[in-house]
């Protein structure tokens, strides 16, 4: 594999830097493509324990498993 076939693949799995768990899914979930109504009011702290199963982290950068 060269360098930027693993580039590629690496890129399709990294979603960014973040604080925390709760920082990530809130950007996750803030993102259009959920277009959730600003008066929904989320539990980010129990939704990013949630979706932590589909996600892992590492020194703060977040990708998908």
């Amino acid at each position: 594999m060269d360098f930027q076939s693993l580039y590629e693949y690496v890129n399709n799995f990294y979603y960014g830097e973040y604080e925390s768990d709760e920082d990530f899914v809130q950007w996750l979930y803030e993102d259009d493509r959920f277009n959730i109504p600003n008066w929904v009011v989320i539990d980010w702290s129990a939704t990013a324990r949630s979706i932590m199963f589909d996600y892992f982290e590492s020194s703060g950068h977040y990708f998908r498993s």
